[in-house]
């Protein structure tokens, strides 16, 4: 029998015991009660310790800035919270002074802000300082209204750094690794130690080669020369410096898939300048609705200028770009009068970018009005590292949440919500390794995991993720409709086929079948499972008594 069988007739197995009878608590095999960073099961499989996402590596809580508490509707600012004029340029002139007078909180009292980018621009507003706070009086008070369409690839809200931190870039100096690190580290063997110093911010990252396609089994369908394909990058701060072993210790582990063989190399970023201590707080956004068609799920009409397509592109409510230990909490999109009443956005919600240890806590974002192909209808997007989403919904995307890109890794999505997917949320392109999914529900939607052939071929999406105690409310209805064409969707809560090694442990509610071949155990009995939360017990595990609410 294949290995593939085993573990798919364990998962079928394993739900034929979710009766009363067998309703004790248990634990995964790969999490004992003594369970420490680096345990094996005898067969290799291994859990990686995820407890290091998140702001502040979840070390300190996000903290309620008080100081330089800037009202935008008191003068010089001047704002009008009635929604009837423009708002923009008073609200990023208190941006910019609270970002030039080395912090502040930007408060904008209950009201409707009408906001909307420059024409040149790519954002209406944009927090480019360090300890900045733009917060609202509550989402259910302070609103921002998007007032333009056209809005390709721009966000209303943007935050990170004025100059971009730039993973991929070739112009830093870089000095190679000296040897393979397949395993979670945070050592790292290096050739020369000359232009590092302790908390230097440092992207360990490697070229996408031949070699790479041909291990990943992509052989024939990436290429190395391919513009689209980001390599594997791990941005990581160095914590302290061996001349004699010649070798960094960073800040959060590797999480493996370092080969020399692919120029694995060490980055140095002195120049660039990720925004720190910043957040959006407390406030809902709202996007104006496109009076245009052509929006349907196949539409290729979103290169052409001049379409409806063309201008919602990839609009967001709020990207983060070149941010460490940033956050967004109690933020929620919503309905702006004279819109359709399930449209609240253009076509993203969040977009979380070349970002590492960010927080969005409290989040709801919903019903974009372009679901099409081509990267449309995203609810939450994650392309950086060691970011937590906790307590979030995404509802009537086209992906409640996708993972992308082989920098997205050590993320965790606690409690989150799917409701309603167009289409699953999912791990979407490019093996974006090692991220957990804990504590999910799905609600109409379902997760996946899975090789995927859309062009440009998105191939391998992930590796050595893991499904964590996962709760089925409900399936997508069976029979559904795709570009005009009925389908049958699938009736299970995951769909998990990952590169090498993958897991799913636990499931449960009345929708909690599983399709995979991966390492699968406990499908029906996740309300059992201990410890309840692996992200929130890994992380008691590393910080013990220390630990804060």
């Amino acid at each position: 029998m294949s290995t593939s069988g085993k573990f798919a007739l364990a998962c079928l197995f394993t739900a034929a015991l979710s009766s009363p009878l067998f309703a004790d608590a248990w634990r995964s095999a790969l999490y004992p009660e003594d369970w420490k960073p680096g345990y094996e099961a005898p067969d290799g499989g291994y859990l990686h310790d995820f407890s290091y996402a998140g702001y502040q590596r979840g070390e300190k809580p996000i903290p309620h800035r008080t100081e330089n508490l800037i009202d935008v509707t008191a003068a010089p600012y001047s704002a009008d919270k009635t929604g009837q004029n423009d708002s923009t340029s008073a609200i990023q002139a208190a941006l910019d002074a609270a970002s030039e007078a080395g912090g502040g909180v930007v408060f904008l009292p209950a009201g409707t802000y009408k906001v909307a980018p420059a024409p040149e621009g790519k954002n209406a507003l944009f927090i480019w300082g360090d300890n900045v706070v733009l917060r609202g009086a509550g989402k259910d008070k302070t609103f921002l209204f998007n007032d333009s369409v056209q809005m390709r690839s721009k966000s209303v809200i943007a935050l990170g750094s004025k100059n971009g931190v730039w993973w991929g870039s070739k112009s830093y100096p870089t000095v190679p690794i000296t040897q393979d690190l397949l395993k979670p580290t945070t050592v790292v063997p290096v050739a020369d130690l000359a232009d590092m110093a302790v908390g230097d911010y440092v992207v360990i990252r490697s070229d996408i080669t031949q070699r790479m396609i041909d291990q990943l089994g992509m052989t024939g369908v990436w290429k190395p020369t391919d513009s689209y394909l980001p390599a594997p990058a791990y941005a990581r701060r160095i914590t302290s410096i061996d001349p004699e072993g010649k070798t960094i210790t960073v800040d959060v582990p590797l999480r493996g898939f370092v080969y020399t063989a692919d120029n694995a190399r060490v980055a140095i970023l002195k120049k660039a300048k990720p925004v720190q201590e910043s957040g959006v707080e407390n406030l809902a956004i709202g996007m104006k609705q496109h009076p245009g068609g052509g929006l349907d799920d196949d539409d290729k009409k979103n290169m052409q200028q001049g379409t409806t397509a063309y201008d919602l592109f990839r609009a967001a409510a709020l990207t983060f770009d070149g941010a460490e230990n940033c956050w967004a909490r109690g933020i929620s999109s919503y309905c702006p009068p004279g819109n359709d009443p399930n449209i609240h956005l253009l076509s993203h919600g969040v977009r979380l970018m070349r970002t590492r240890n960010v927080t969005l806590e409290d989040c709801f974002f919903a019903y974009p009005q372009y679901r099409g192909e081509g990267g449309n209808g995203y609810m939450y997007t994650l392309y950086g590292n060691e970011c937590l989403l906790k307590n979030c919904t995404g509802k009537g995307g086209r992906h409640n949440f996708s993972f992308g890109e082989m920098g997205a890794t050590g993320n965790v999505l606690l409690n989150f919500h799917a409701i309603d997917g167009r289409l699953p949320s999912d791990f979407h392109m490019y093996l974006s390794r090692v991220n957990l999914i804990d504590n999910a529900v799905a609600d109409g939607d379902y997760f996946a995991a899975v090789k995927r052939f859309a062009p440009p071929t998105h191939g391998e999406t992930t590796s050595e993720s893991v499904f964590w105690n996962t709760t089925g409310l409900r399936y997508q209805p069976e029979v559904g409709e795709y570009a005009g064409h009925p389908t049958k969707n699938p009736q299970f809560l995951i769909i998990s086929h990952q590169w090498g090694r993958g897991y799913v442990i636990g499931t449960q509610g009345p929708s909690h079948d599983v399709e995979t071949d991966d390492f699968c155990e406990g499908v029906g009995r996740g309300a059992d499972l201990q410890p309840r939360s692996l992200y929130e017990d890994q992380l008691k595990r590393r910080l013990g008594s220390a630990i804060q609410p």
